[in-house]
């Protein structure tokens, strides 16, 4: 099982209010809160659809097991040795771009954390996602607890401010957040436990979809 965990939220927005404001022609100030929220609806809907990060953020990621490979099922005849499992080399970290990583850390069964060396491993930031790969000659560390023994820490986003995310996605955002605001006697406001969000019901514009393709994360099936 893998599991995730924001520990370190974006210090700030890539779009700021009066950027929002200026796209969606508002020119007083008596929905700022409204549009404040509406900010960071639309960045956390262009993250999700896009499958990244944009403002530096940390994240936790919890494994049982390190992962390992599997070979395709193969129901023909071939001469060759069948491995059903190998080890993989490396674990992928979602949400780029992969900034860096914290640390790695695995658990014993009472709940005592070991550091693992840093030198045990290689950052990758160039692939996206970024990766996780072991050096020559060194193998994963083996925890002993059963659940959630194994967590990496690691930082994902363009930079600590705006200026380092690219123009096409913040212009995405400034139109969600401007469509949004148009439409916003057709989205509602419910309260949870962190206070009120604005839950956004109207659709999502293809055109705001055209501008964040190039940059959405997708997986091809092998």
């Amino acid at each position: 099982m893998t599991a995730f965990k924001q520990t370190v939220p974006p210090a700030t927005e890539p779009v700021t209010l009066d950027d929002a404001k200026a796209q969606a022609r508002v020119d007083t100030n008596i929905d700022d809160a409204l549009i404040t929220g509406l900010i960071t609806a639309a960045r956390q809907w262009a993250e999700a659809y896009t499958g990244r990060a944009f403002i530096n953020q940390t994240w936790q990621m919890w494994l049982d097991v390190w992962p390992v490979g599997s070979e395709s099922w193969w129901d023909g005849v071939r001469q060759a040795p069948i491995m059903a499992l190998d080890d993989v080399s490396y674990v992928s970290l979602p949400r780029p771009p992969l900034a860096g990583v914290n640390s790695v850390t695995y658990y014993d069964n009472a709940d005592n954390p070991t550091v693992w060396a840093s030198s045990n491993y290689f950052v990758d930031t160039i692939r996206e996602p970024g990766r996780l790969a072991l050096r020559l000659g060194s193998v994963w560390p083996v925890p002993t607890r059963i659940n959630n023994g194994i967590c990496i820490e690691y930082v994902v986003g363009y930079g600590a401010d705006a200026d380092a995310v690219p123009e096409i996605i913040k212009t995405a955002i400034r139109q969600l957040v401007s469509h949004w605001y148009e439409h916003r006697g057709e989205a509602a406001t419910s309260p949870t436990t962190r206070g009120s969000v604005v839950t956004p019901m109207t659709p999502v514009p293809l055109v705001i979809q055209a501008l964040l393709d190039p940059y959405r994360i997708r997986r091809l099936a092998v």
